[in-house]
């Protein structure tokens, strides 16, 4: 492993540590064999987190965003190295988009369970 590998890793565990636990468990080269496709990745991911700890994971996903997310034009090597996540993300955009699915399922399951429409995560 490179050293920009591990700083990316170390990072990622210490800014957004719930959040890197989420995608390195459920997001790693058995995903396909334990929940049959990324869809079911990210419906056992919601099903089993507690409501307090996706809206944690919500608070360290747009500090993620703020502090990697719109600073970077590839995050490729931010999810992959840093997060764990055994995806191949083709383009740029593929690695973006993944992100904000990762946003966008937390933030619906937590609306869903409390019934708000508003900003789910104080």
């Amino acid at each position: 492993m490179s050293r920009r590998t591990l700083e990316r890793r170390r990072a990622a565990r210490e800014r957004w540590p719930n959040l890197a636990n989420l995608l390195t468990c459920y997001f790693n080269q058995d995903y396909n064999l334990l929940y049959g496709s990324i869809g079911g990745a990210f419906a056992a991911a919601m099903a089993e987190a507690p409501l307090e700890l996706r809206r944690t994971m919500l608070r360290e996903w747009r500090d993620w965003q703020a502090v990697e997310g719109l600073n970077n034009e590839d995050l490729r090597r931010f999810v992959n190295d840093g997060f764990g996540v055994d995806l191949y993300f083709k383009k740029p955009l593929d690695a973006r988009n993944f992100m904000n699915r990762v946003y966008d399922e937390m933030i619906a399951s937590v609306r869903a369970e409390t019934g708000r429409q508003g900003d789910a995560a104080p």
